[in-house]
């Protein structure tokens, strides 16, 4: 099994982020150390209709087993994805998990919920982000953002230039 070098987690990111279904840059490699970009990935590779079904299966045992922050949330976009659950019913936000992160690791900052850009609390309205102590590691940082989010009624979507 191929390990993530930081040129395959730079493409992973970048498809989570441009919600590129992408499937292919996942297998070979252990779900478990990015399961927050995986499931966005899969999540779009079946709204693209791509044959990804067993890998996204996998995905979701895996966000169900683990149960760090936001993967419950995940899991749910996933089983909707894949049909096996109804839509969450939250509203979609293209937003960048990591900024949001970044927001609560700092405090004092707003989330637009229109654009879903993240501004100094002073220089802006928006959805107060509340400051927290985050977990250790991108992907889990990535999760408690995206559970705040949920707590907001809004999930992530991918952001366009």
């Amino acid at each position: 099994m191929t390990e993530w070098g930081e040129e395959a987690l730079a493409r992973l990111r970048a498809a989570a982020h441009r919600g590129f279904g992408d499937a292919g840059l996942l297998r070979g490699r252990p779900l478990t150390p990015v399961l927050q970009y995986a499931g966005d990935v899969l999540v779009a590779a079946l709204a693209q209709g791509r044959d990804v079904r067993p890998l996204a299966l996998a995905c979701l045992d895996e966000l169900n087993e683990r149960g760090l922050p936001g993967d419950a949330e995940l899991a749910d976009e996933l089983a909707a994805a894949l049909g096996v659950r109804a839509p969450t019913g939250l509203a979609p936000l293209p937003v960048d998990l990591g900024a949001v992160a970044a927001a609560m690791e700092d405090g004092f900052q707003v989330l637009d919920p229109e654009r879903g850009d993240v501004h100094p609390a002073d220089e802006a309205e928006g959805l107060p982000v509340p400051p927290g102590d985050l977990p250790e590691g991108e992907d889990a940082r990535r999760g408690a953002a995206r559970a705040w989010l949920a707590g907001e009624g809004l999930r992530p979507a991918p952001r366009s230039l």
